[in-house]
């Protein structure tokens, strides 16, 4: 096992705070309907929802790297790597797993990804990043 960079850690987490800070000032300055008119407000939701799950995937990788000295095949495998280490449980796995798959859709056009299902995600997920900073936190920040 090599030593976590804990800075690393916390720089990527402060980003994650930040997108989520960046999403819902937005979304009470601005009604659906008009987020929905405006394509720019759209992408800009989806960057920063794509980014912020991009920086759980390199907190996820740095751990299973450096402290289970694990080199996952991809994200879903580094989920998997935590959970066969009890960090998450199986509820976990799959939240995270949906996140990362929302991200994959978004980058990968594997289908459109319509701007209702964006603004859904932003309504009524944010706080599944609360729920992966406070895992992280407590398991390796403290």
């Amino acid at each position: 096992m090599s030593p976590l960079d804990k800075e690393k850690i916390t720089k990527k987490i402060l980003f994650i705070i930040e997108q989520k800070k960046d999403i819902e000032k937005l979304l009470s300055e601005k009604g659906k309907e008009e987020i929905l008119r405006d394509p720019w407000l759209i992408k800009g939701l989806k960057y920063s929802l794509q980014t912020a799950v991009e920086a759980m995937i390199d907190i996820i990788y740095h751990i299973t790297a450096k402290h289970f000295n694990k080199a996952p095949v991809d994200a879903r495998d580094a989920l998997n790597i935590l959970y066969n280490f009890k960090v998450i449980d199986e509820k976990e796995l799959t939240l995270y797993s949906k996140m990362i798959g929302f991200r994959n859709k978004i980058v990968h056009g594997y289908e459109e990804v319509s701007p209702e299902k964006v603004i859904e995600a932003a309504e009524n997920n944010l706080d599944d990043f609360d729920k992966f900073v406070k895992k992280i936190k407590e398991n390796f920040l403290q």
